[in-house]
């Protein structure tokens, strides 16, 4: 596979995730793959905007050091790492770790504000790191790989990381064989062999614009919203996400995601949104809509796309949407616009708004407000 050259002189550290547009916007510009498959059909409930903190998941802190005795003990457990080079003179450090387990794999963020390198053991899962700010690299045997805002890292080896003094990164700890699940489902085939990765992801591409993106989404839902209800948003999100890193990245699988796939049939479109009105307040995933069509996932969502105009997320929005309509219009609720939202998967309250005024030509907040003064004339 092709290397992206890496020169340490061009890097240029990134205060934070920025210049991202929304993945519509990348959408529109991405042609499909052959087949009608694209990635944009997995991910249209991403949020249009999200603030993104210093350090990401602050609301699930996992640790803190200010001792380098205290943080070689903490990446141990925590990361199962081992610090194998770290200044001789630093009386007192800030390391902060943060970390988001999601239903298949795991986010980080971490920093630790001091120049080291870490040791990571080859495990039977994938490691994906991405700048947040400074300067950082990976080393993977004798191949030296930079981790700025132009590339990103895949390994699943043994590899060794330099963090600079004020380098920070999100790092995406995935199970190969959750990897193997989601590409068995998109492809329709059965992985017999390992997944193996180029270890440079080229950042630039649209297709990983929106790993980007996609990945901006799941940090908005959690620092920027409650916990419990974006449950939801969390595996749908995440689901998207495991597909667009297969959809950029470059492995031995690839050529199967670029080969042309026929559309499933009417009936098994049918069964498709049967299972999505069915399961509307819970996850839905592509391994759930294959499983319930019998189909690939490819060839589920071309089908949509020529018989219904519409993919299998606008659908999913769509019956939330109304569900949403049902709960504003009950007299007998007494939830909130936004508990609303929330409990129908939208976990964006400005987002849902404008998808409903587009939806039925009224703000959900005055159809709440005129359920309520009915109710108030009926007593």
């Amino acid at each position: 596979m092709a290397r992206l050259a890496v020169n340490a002189k061009a890097w240029q550290p990134v205060t934070q995730f920025s210049g991202w547009r929304s993945i519509d916007q990348y959408a529109r510009k991405e042609p499909s793959p052959p087949g009608g498959f694209s990635l944009s059909d997995f991910a249209t409930e991403v949020r249009e905007t999200v603030t993104v903190y210093d350090l990401p998941l602050s609301s699930h802190p996992s640790f803190r050091a200010e001792t380098v005795d205290r943080l070689s003990g903490l990446v141990h457990d925590r990361l199962s790492a081992t610090i194998v080079k770290i200044p001789k003179e630093t009386p007192s450090i800030d390391a902060r770790g943060n970390r988001l387990d999601l239903p298949s794999s795991i986010l980080w963020s971490c920093s630790y504000g001091l120049p080291l390198r870490l040791k990571f053991p080859e495990g039977q899962h994938l490691r994906v790191q991405f700048q947040l700010r400074g300067l950082g690299t990976t080393r993977i045997g004798k191949e030296v790989i930079a981790v700025n805002k132009e590339q990103s890292c895949i390994s699943s080896g043994e590899a060794e990381v330099d963090f600079g003094d004020d380098f920070a990164q999100i790092a995406w700890r995935i199970p190969l064989d959750a990897l193997e699940r989601k590409l068995a489902a998109s492809t329709g085939h059965l992985v017999t062999r390992r997944l193996e990765f180029d270890p440079v992801l080229n950042l630039t591409t649209p297709q990983s614009r929106t790993v980007l993106q996609i990945l901006q989404s799941i940090l908005g839902v959690i620092d920027g919203g409650p916990a419990t209800p974006a449950k939801l948003m969390q595996a749908e999100l995440e689901s998207a996400l495991l597909v667009s890193l297969l959809c950029a990245a470059r492995h031995n699988y690839r050529e199967l995601l670029d080969r042309g796939c026929p559309a499933a049939a009417p009936w098994q479109v049918c069964q498709a949104e049967s299972f999505i009105e069915a399961n509307w307040d819970k996850p839905i995933t592509i391994e759930d809509l294959v499983s319930a069509s019998g189909a690939g996932a490819r060839s589920v969502f071309r089908a949509f796309r020529q018989s219904r105009d519409y993919t299998p997320a606008q659908f999913k929005r769509h019956i939330r949407l109304q569900r949403a309509k049902r709960l504003l219009q009950d007299d007998n609720s007494t939830l909130s616009v936004t508990e609303i939202a929330l409990t129908c998967g939208f976990p964006d309250v400005s987002r849902f708004s404008k998808d409903f005024s587009r939806a039925f030509g009224v703000p959900p907040s005055k159809l709440l407000q005129r359920k309520r003064s009915t109710t108030a004339l009926n007593r």
